[in-house]
């Protein structure tokens, strides 16, 4: 089993290589070029970064919603995980996630996008909709 690295193990809710076999269908060592353990977490660390710091934490401050996503666990415990699942899906049918960075690769050279734009590209429609319908909201009236 394989789980993000120390740099994302304090968020309040994870999924593991597992979690994404179970739920997903997906064995992220057979999906992942290069099948290594590294790249697996690198790219679970990827699917945890995403959701939080590109949607729960992109408003408010981070340490009032770790206490809200705590003290509310038994009714959001289960969309944030769906959001990470279906996160991991959209990622790995996306193609290369080495490209998530807002940096696109074009003929003429490199075009840096904003915020916003890799937002829209990077996230799953389905994962906003998924985290936007929470109670108590955790995006705070969503993006």
């Amino acid at each position: 089993m394989n789980t993000v690295s120390i740099l994302y193990e304090d968020y309040p809710v994870l999924v593991n290589s597992d979690d994404v076999e179970k739920y997903c269908g997906c064995n992220l060592s057979e999906e992942i070029e290069g099948d290594s353990d590294e790249k697996v977490s690198n790219f679970l660390d990827t699917v945890h970064q995403q959701v939080y710091d590109f949607l729960i934490y992109a408003t408010g401050d981070r340490d009032i919603k770790d206490r809200i996503i705590t003290k509310y666990a038994e009714r959001l415990t289960k969309p944030i995980t769906k959001a990470l699942l279906v996160q991991a899906k959209y990622l790995l049918a996306s193609g290369d996630i080495a490209l998530f960075n807002g940096v696109i690769k074009t003929v003429n050279g490199v075009d840096i996008k904003d915020n916003n734009q890799i937002t829209e590209k990077v996230i799953g429609p389905t994962v906003v909709n998924l985290l936007i319908g929470t109670k108590p909201n955790i995006l705070f009236a969503g993006r």
